[in-house]
Order: C-alpha cells, then sequence, then structure tokens
C-alpha cells in the first residue's frame, strides 16, 4: 500500500508545469498529425476514434476504439503503438467489490478516457449504444506488475452515456459530461455530484484539465476547441478555436501534452488515409513579444516616518518578466515582488529603483519618495471627556428612541462629566455614539488610531470600535474591532491608515449592535482620542 502511494505521489508531482501564453489574442497552428491507421510500425488500425487519456509517467498517450471495442496506449511523440488493450480484457473485468464479470454487453460503446494522476489510475466509460441490452460501464485501471491493467468495473446508471471525462489536480475529482451538462464521479461508490453548465458550452466530447486544475480545455460537436476559466466556470474570451480550417471533422478527445494540445479526430466518412481517425496536435502561440518599459506608483509619495509605502507596478512588455526593486540607492535588491510595500523609517529623500526584466532586456525606471520628520502625536477629539456638553457628539445612526445624556461623576472616569447611551424605546434597538462634525475632517498620510474607555451596568455585550474614511458620503475603506463589555472602564481602540490621504475624512463610531441593546443603558464612554502617527 505504501509502495503504491508513493508511486501516485511521484507520477502526480513529475507533470510539467503549465505554460501556455498568457494572452487574450493566442493563434493556433497545426504542428503534426498522429497516424493511427495504421499506427506507426505497425498493422494494427483503429476502426474508430472517440476518447483520450496522458499517462506523464509512462509518456503515453491512451486512445478510445468505439468500434473494436479497444483501448491503445502509443507514445505521443513518434505515434507508435505500445500495447492495445482487447475487449475481451475488459469482458472478463470482475465487478469491483464483488459481482459478475463485465460480459460482452458493457463493452460495445466504449467512449471517454480519464486519468488520475494523484492515484495512478486509469477510468474508461463506456456508453449505452446502440440497443437497450448494452449497458453503460465504468472501468478502471490500476497499475499491476508495473503497467496499467483492467482491474475493475461499475454499472453505471442507465442512459449514462459520457461522451467526455477528466480529472481535475484541484479538487482531485473525476469530472464526466456529455452535451451541456457536467458533474463529478466518484468510482469506489459509484456516484455522481450534481450537474451543472458552463454558459455558451454544448457539444461536449472531449475534455482535459490544466495540470494546476485552473482551466478546462473542450472539443465540441460544432469542431470547436474551447478555454473554460474554472474558478468562474465561465469560457475564457478569444480563446475559441474553430477546427474545421485544419480539417478536424469530428472532434473526439483532447490531451495537454507538454504545452501542446493533442484532438482527436473520429470522422467515419473520410476516406482511408493517414488522417483517417488521427489525432491533430497543435500549439498555441501568443503575440510577438514585447520589450519591457518600467514604471509603477508610490501610495504615498511622501509623508512622516515611519512611512508605509505601497508601490504598484504598471510595467508593461512580455510575461514572463521579473522585477528588481532598489529602496535606498545602494545598487543591491530589495525585493523582487510585483507589487511590494516598503517601509521608510528615517526622514531623507529616497529615489527608489525598479528594473522589469524579460527576454528582451531591462528597463528601469525611478521615482522619489520624501519622508519627514514624525509630528508630537496630538490628540484631535476637540471635546475628549464631555466637558463641554456633548459638543462634536450625538446619536446618528442609532436607532429610535436612543439617546444621549452626560452623566456626572462618580461614573465619570475623569473630570466631571461622561457620556450616556440609553435605549429608551421598548425593543431592542442599535446605539451608536457618533463625531458629528467629524473630528478629522481631511486626513493626511500615517496611522490614525481612535480610542476611547467605555464601561457597561452590566457585562457581556459586544460593542464595536470603527474609523470610516470617507470621500464625500462615499465609503472608501473601514476598520472595525469588537469588544466585550464589563461593568468596569476598559480603553477600546482601532487603527487606520488612509487610502487617500488629503481628500478624506475619518468618521468615529462606537456602537452596540441591535441584537446587544435592549432597552435601559446600552454604556457608557469617556476619555475619546483620535491621534496619527
Amino acid at each position: 500500500m505504501l509502495v503504491a502511494a508513493l508511486v501516485g505521489v511521484l507520477v502526480w508531482s513529475a507533470v510539467p508545469a503549465f505554460a501556455l501564453p498568457e494572452t487574450s489574442t493566442p493563434t493556433f497552428e497545426l504542428d503534426r498529425t498522429i497516424q493511427t491507421t495504421p499506427f506507426t510500425g505497425s498493422s494494427v488500425s483503429m476502426r474508430d476514434h472517440e476518447g483520450s487519456a496522458y499517462v506523464p509517467s509512462d509518456n503515453s498517450l491512451w486512445l478510445s476504439d468505439d468500434n473494436a471495442n479497444a483501448i491503445y496506449e502509443i507514445n505521443p511523440t513518434s505515434g507508435a503503438l505500445k500495447r492495445t488493450i482487447s475487449r475481451a480484457t475488459f469482458n472478463n473485468a470482475p465487478r469491483f467489490g464483488g459481482g459478475p464479470i463485465a460480459g460482452t454487453n458493457r463493452t460495445d460503446d466504449f467512449e471517454s478516457l480519464a486519468y488520475d494522476r494523484a492515484n495512478d489510475q486509469l477510468f474508461l466509460f463506456a456508453g449505452p449504444c446502440c440497443t437497450s441490452t448494452i449497458l453503460p460501464t465504468a472501468f478502471r485501471l490500476t497499475r499491476q506488475g508495473g503497467s496499467l491493467e483492467v482491474e475493475s468495473y461499475q454499472p453505471l446508471a442507465a442512459g449514462a452515456n459520457y461522451t467526455s471525462s477528466a480529472w481535475n489536480s484541484a479538487d482531485q475529482a473525476i469530472y464526466v459530461g456529455v452535451a451541456r451538462r457536467l458533474q463529478t464521479y466518484h468510482y469506489e461508490t459509484n456516484t455522481v455530484g450534481p450537474t451543472f453548465q458552463v454558459p455558451e458550452l454544448a457539444g461536449i466530447l472531449g475534455m482535459v484539465f490544466s495540470p494546476n486544475g485552473a482551466d478546462l480545455f473542450v472539443v465540441t460537436s460544432a469542431e470547436s476547441l474551447k478555454r473554460v476559466d474554472w474558478a468562474t466556470r465561465t469560457l475564457v474570451p478569444g480563446w475559441s478555436f474553430d477546427l474545421v480550417p485544419f480539417d478536424v471533422r469530428d472532434s473526439r478527445g483532447v490531451e495537454l501534452i507538454d504545452d501542446q494540445l493533442f484532438v482527436s479526430d473520429g470522422a467515419d466518412s473520410r476516406p482511408a488515409g493517414p488522417l483517417k481517425y488521427a489525432v491533430f496536435v497543435f500549439s498555441v502561440l501568443g503575440p510577438a513579444p514585447i520589450a519591457p518599459t518600467a514604471s509603477f506608483t508610490a501610495n504615498p509619495s511622501s509623508g512622516e516616518a515611519p512611512l508605509s509605502v505601497a508601490f504598484n507596478n504598471t510595467s508593461t512588455g512580455s510575461t514572463p518578466m521579473t522585477w528588481a526593486w532598489d529602496f535606498d540607492q545602494d545598487n543591491v535588491t530589495d525585493s523582487t515582488a510585483k507589487h511590494p510595500t516598503h517601509v521608510f523609517d528615517t526622514p531623507g529623500a529616497y529615489t527608489v529603483e525598479l528594473t522589469a526584466t524579460n527576454s528582451l532586456g531591462s528597463s528601469t525606471t525611478t521615482r522619489e519618495v520624501v519622508v519627514t520628520e514624525p509630528q508630537p502625536s496630538q490628540n484631535l477629539v476637540g471635546n475628549p471627556g464631555f466637558e463641554t456638553g456633548t459638543s462634536g457628539w450625538d446619536a446618528t445612526g442609532s436607532g429610535s428612541g436612543v439617546a444621549l445624556t452626560r452623566v456626572t461623576t462618580p461614573l465619570a472616569l475623569s473630570g466631571s462629566w461622561a457620556a450616556l447611551l440609553r435605549n429608551n424605546s421598548g425593543g431592542a434597538r442599535k446605539c451608536m455614539l457618533n463625531d458629528v462634525p467629524n473630528w478629522v475632517a481631511t486626513t493626511q498620510a500615517g496611522l490614525y488610531t481612535g480610542s476611547i474607555w467605555v464601561r457597561a451596568d452590566s457585562p457581556g455585550a459586544l460593542i464595536k470600535i470603527k474609523l470610516r474614511e470617507l470621500d464625500g458620503t462615499t465609503l472608501i475603506r473601514s476598520r472595525i474591532r469588537t469588544y466585550t463589555l464589563t461593568a468596569s472602564w476598559q480603553l477600546v481602540s482601532v487603527s487606520h491608515t488612509p487610502l487617500s490621504p488629503g481628500t478624506s475624512t475619518l468618521d468615529f463610531q462606537l456602537f452596540l449592535p441591535r441584537a446587544q441593546a435592549p432597552p435601559g443603558v446600552c454604556f457608557y464612554a469617556d476619555d475619546a482620542s483620535v491621534s496619527r502617527s
């Protein structure tokens, strides 16, 4: 068991990385064809062509033959036939878990193939064509004595006809498809998942996932090849290819091998010749490569130390591309990230340099970041202890019946007064203490920290403190923290670095959500502070 598991891991990890061009304007080019009538160096010929699957550890392309009811193992480079597994072998396959052998009723309509790299297993799906006595079936081949051999079968539900199948490395699931419908299939439980569709994808006859599982390539009954972004289940714009101009007449299977797409042709009407039931091998090409032009932005480009600057790389040019950042003019690369963030601790003027490099060369550009001396921290709240009434504060954002008043010692934390939020209604209401107008009318670069002391008559409610950065009435970003109220004074705080310093305002809020605020005293607050560092 341990040896088998290790073999599966080695097979899976040996798969090369996915490296088709990253472009929305690819071009399709026929590289060559693989003859199957007869196979290279053999007298054996395919009599029909349905599905395909690639086994990287063996460098083997497997092809299923609907008329001969056999599968063939070939070398995808030379086209040479390695092995044939005949119908008789599948006829004698035992049922998984025990039962009768498959027999001829389950081996008369070979369709799609799928290879599970994680477990080193090959699956063949047979359909119900063309009479009621033909039974849809799934066969599994496992590694035995160094090669994949027929191990068992599972009877499929009546009418099941999986013209396409593929294994996804991301979730390690087998997917089966026909027409517009896709679903998962689990062999050992012999169950399928719910059906789903990809919009605008129909006539599914063959499919294969990219090695990383992020993309699905599908050939259809319209002799087209399409790419699906698997995360969004949508077609990738620009990645739909018409196969007819290449003389593909009945696209049936597709495999991705060494960044080339192998498309099987099952056209029965094609006259005898080297293209009958051939495999068409396509290369996908991107636009002509472009030399890099380095560029970037810095946000913010100036401010007090320590200054955290986010660099947005806007360089152009063909990928793959590398980046080298020098933040302190010492000719040493400080970061190779595409979009780094760097903290400048010492005041000064810094010339930040970015060098972008691809296969055609390098490009360098610079921008200046100015870091000034930090200013002493000060409280930006004009009425922090409610000693001058409730000026600068109100209950805006609270539910109806919630009122802001003042209470005097001994309930105050310091000074003579503290704020009290009370729910005077007959039901639960949101209770909010809000700075109106905002104490920070215009933000500056730096880190803002809002804090305030709070307590309650009874402990346990969850209170939230929030800083909201606004552009007019439009929310840019908010930061929020949650605390549990106690019957003693405690300090609660939250911090935020403005995204639009110089143009935005900062809204300070302290509140109990409605579910936490029944009728009565909501909370007391005192000694508020908003500071920038």
